[in-house]
């Protein structure tokens, strides 16, 4: 309140004097109006910047690794595995790639209960991997990453299952297969391409449609879109584009509907937390009529009660926001950096959403009709 009520005693006048004042003078008051508003933001800036922190380290991890220039797209139905075989074979090609997509299920013991997890996989062509993709290998060698019974893990999931190159791990494949894979190689990003990478013939023999959903292109000298679209020529529904990162990130990007679902989730639990605020904040001020009849009395005006008021919601609000996002930051540091590696990340649009919420929740009792009223009246 020192630091915060220095400028408001320079700049709001007899008001400014009067809000910064009291807000210094009773400690109680403040601490039970601020922590309301704390709890509010700390609860909302928790659940959302996780999610959105993953989701733009996800992003960040595709977009690094992609190094195609190109991708062929098909129908739902995906494209058919010799595609990919032809366009290697167009004309300024370097590298092609099919991506098989699929999920595996990894059994294993949470808090000495056993789990099972699904995670999604991608099938490549170890070959041809190293010109379209750039998973950041840190241990192993991907060119072994061939055959029946070897697979990639990315780094975390190595970690957490202790497994390293020359280890096995055991999976079950889409179909339902039990398969003991024999790790080759440990990658890095694995939030943007995946948990696991297998050879993409272990992949399409537990699949019920093995078609690659995308194919992963470079160029020579970026001029290969022609000659890959003469190739496509055969093929009905498949087309040509520049690579982007959405191409390659295993989880999608979360939709706009799933988005909306997530606030209104926190805007509902977090509705009951506003509740609390207005109601705390409305019996502080009831509490407060002999204060304000009492500078009444002393020759504070009407609207020099109600500026302080105004004043004085300014700066519960923002040491609550301020407070709040601090509290937050401590588990959102340390989730993000273990997780991610980077810091935690909330888009400002949503900050600042919260931010004007709480604002209005702490003001609701000085801009209701009649609440400024009561300040006013002098018994």
């Amino acid at each position: 309140m020192r630091v915060l009520g220095a400028p408001v005693r320079r700049a709001g006048g007899v008001a400014g004097f009067l809000a910064a004042r009291t807000a210094a003078a009773h400690h109680r008051r403040l601490g039970a109006a601020l922590t309301p508003v704390v709890l509010v933001v700390a609860f909302v800036c928790v659940q959302l910047a996780a999610g959105s922190t993953l989701e733009r380290a996800a992003d960040r991890q595709a977009s690094d690794a992609l190094r195609a220039d190109l991708v062929v797209t098909g129908p739902a139905a995906g494209i058919p595995s010799e595609v990919a075989d032809a366009v290697r074979r167009a004309p300024g090609v370097s590298a092609a790639t099919g991506l098989l997509r699929s999920s595996v299920v990894l059994a294993h013991r949470e808090t000495g209960d056993p789990k099972l997890d699904r995670y999604p996989v991608l099938g490549v062509t170890a070959d041809q991997l190293s010109g379209t993709l750039d998973a950041r290998f840190t241990a192993g060698d991907p060119a072994r990453l061939t055959g029946r019974g070897t697979v990639a893990v990315g780094r975390d999931r190595a970690d957490e299952l202790g497994a390293g190159v020359g280890d096995t791990v055991r999976l079950r494949l889409g179909d339902g297969a039990k398969v003991r894979l024999r790790v080759v190689a440990v990658y890095e990003r694995s939030l943007g391409l995946g948990e696991f990478m297998l050879p993409r013939e272990t992949l399409a023999a537990h699949v019920s449609a093995p078609r690659d959903r995308q194919i992963l292109v470079r160029s020579k000298d970026g001029g290969a879109a022609s000659a890959v679209r003469r190739v496509l020529a055969p093929y009905t529904g498949l087309d040509v584009r520049t690579a982007t990162a959405d191409d390659v990130r295993i989880s999608p990007a979360s939709s706009e509907q799933d988005d909306a679902l997530i606030v209104i989730g926190v805007g509902v639990i977090g509705g009951f937390a506003l509740l609390a605020v207005v109601s705390t904040l409305a019996l502080i001020t009831v509490g407060r009529r002999p204060e304000f009849r009492l500078l009444r009395l002393v020759g504070a005006g009407r609207g020099q009660l109600l500026r302080m008021r105004v004043l004085e919601t300014g700066l519960i609000t923002v040491a609550g926001l301020t407070i709040g996002t601090a509290v937050a930051a401590i588990p959102l540091l340390a989730f993000a950096l273990t997780a991610t590696g980077s810091l935690p990340y909330l888009p400002p649009v949503q900050y600042g959403v919260l931010a004007l919420t709480v604002t209005l929740a702490a003001a609701a009792d000085t801009l209701l009709p009649g609440a400024a009223g009561g300040a006013g009246r002098t018994g």
